[in-house]
């Protein structure tokens, strides 16, 4: 999957392959401002040419995706998106970090989601699209709910932010392809 992605539009955005030169001092000052990642696994890290030259290397040889979000009006850099793949089941957990803030709040990001989700349903066929939020984090909430995803499990206190445990929501919307749960699976009756 990941060798034959090429770039997708949605209304406002470029989703594309991200690029070892994509990797600039901007990049990396995101990943390094408490205010962008302050709900990401990122916070705790210190970011580095070297680290995020690792993460990219990552993506390489895998069926995962890790994209940049251009501006469709400018080619602006402005995100990253991440699309972790299971082939065998159907599935893709996608994550988004919009780093540049002047775009905050003026659908970006929205569009980006929607442009991502929608390819992997109707394009990739996939069966289920998955995503989390810590539950404090409303405007990621709201981004996925009006994409058309449903939360599905709410797990309590399950990571740090802020020196307290917070909660984190799992969401999920269905693709083409219908799944049939299995009896005797732990938790169906």
């Amino acid at each position: 999957m990941n060798e034959d992605f090429e770039q997708i539009l949605g209304q406002k955005v470029i989703l594309r392959r991200f690029l070892q030169s994509d990797i600039t001092p901007q990049y990396i000052s995101w990943l390094n401002d408490p205010e962008v990642v302050r709900y990401s696994e990122q916070r705790f890290i210190r970011h580095t040419k070297t680290s995020c030259l690792a993460y990219w290397d990552s993506f390489l040889r895998s069926p995962n995706l890790f994209l940049i979000v251009k501006t469709l009006s400018d080619d602006m850099p402005v995100g990253t998106m991440t699309a972790y793949v299971s082939s065998p089941h159907g599935t893709v957990d996608i994550g988004i970090l919009i780093g540049r803030k002047s775009v905050w709040g003026s659908g970006v990001g929205q569009d980006a989601w929607n442009t991502l989700v929608n390819w992997f349903i109707e394009r990739r066929k996939i069966s289920k699209v998955t995503a989390g939020a810590l539950s404090d984090n409303k405007a990621m909430i709201r981004i996925m709910e009006r994409s058309g995803m449903r939360l599905i499990s709410l797990e309590s206190k399950l990571e740090q932010r802020d020196g307290m445990l917070a909660n984190i929501g799992y969401f999920c919307k269905d693709g083409h392809q219908s799944s049939q749960l299995i009896e005797g699976s732990v938790g169906i009756k």
